[in-house]
């Protein structure tokens, strides 16, 4: 069975290309935790946040057909593998914001699936932040993977894309949200067009954008559920 991990990268403007959530899964989950780290060398906007502020979690877990699936900030065994592979794919000049699929293969970095999108924030560079979710099966072996990946084209891309939909909507929201409510104090209407007071960019964490504290644990369930299906029938 090819390790795969499902993952949802960003390109912070203070990093770079940076993972917010990456599932693994094994047997015993446990070498997937990962132990505490620096968050000095994250920002708001490349952190996996959970809900009422918890600062102290690292990683989440749920056990499920004798498989441990674990979503931490960044893969504990791989990170290396997918930090090579979201650096690719954000210099990728094929890569599309639009939710297309784009596929690619090395015998380094595997078969991986990306599907990229951008968010409006007027506190970003380019008043929006770019996103990926990225598939990736760790294996040299093409065919068999492709063998993995072509079954599974459609469910795995329209799940994504349900993903992505979910975001975008939460986000759109938030914005319609924030405008009513800040109209006054941080917009000047300028020829049916608004400009916002902003003189520096801001890191923001993807459940603000979205004002959804229950993000990173929803990921994490749609990760689970998407890997358990493409585990159930691979041998």
């Amino acid at each position: 069975m090819p390790n795969m991990i499902l993952s949802l990268a960003h390109f912070c403007d203070k990093h770079g290309p940076r993972v917010l959530l990456g599932t693994q899964f094994a047997v015993d989950g446990a070498s997937l935790l990962l132990p505490d780290y620096a968050t000095e060398t994250f920002c708001e906007s490349c952190s996996m946040k959970f809900p009422n502020n918890d600062t102290s979690s690292r990683s989440i877990r749920t056990r499920m057909r004798g498989k441990d699936y674990v979503s931490t900030n960044y893969p504990a065994v791989r990170y290396q593998l997918v930090s090579s592979i979201i650096r690719h794919m954000f210099s990728e000049e094929t890569m599309a914001y639009d939710s297309a699929p784009l596929s690619f293969f090395d015998e380094s970095k595997g078969l991986n699936l990306a599907m990229g999108f951008k968010l409006p924030d007027t506190d970003a560079r380019g008043d929006e932040r770019r996103y990926a979710l990225l598939l990736t099966i760790d294996s040299p072996d093409y065919a068999s993977s492709m063998k993995i990946l072509a079954k599974h084209w459609e469910f795995t891309t329209y799940s994504f894309r349900k993903i992505i939909d979910y975001i975008k909507q939460r986000r759109k929201l938030e914005m319609k949200r924030s405008f009513a409510e800040n109209v006054p104090q941080e917009f000047t209407p300028m020829g049916g067009t608004y400009l916002k007071g902003n003189n520096y960019k801001i890191p923001r964490n993807l459940a603000s954008l979205t004002n959804d504290d229950l993000l990173f644990v929803r990921l994490h369930k749609w990760n689970t559920f998407i890997l358990d299906a493409l585990n159930s029938d691979v041998a």
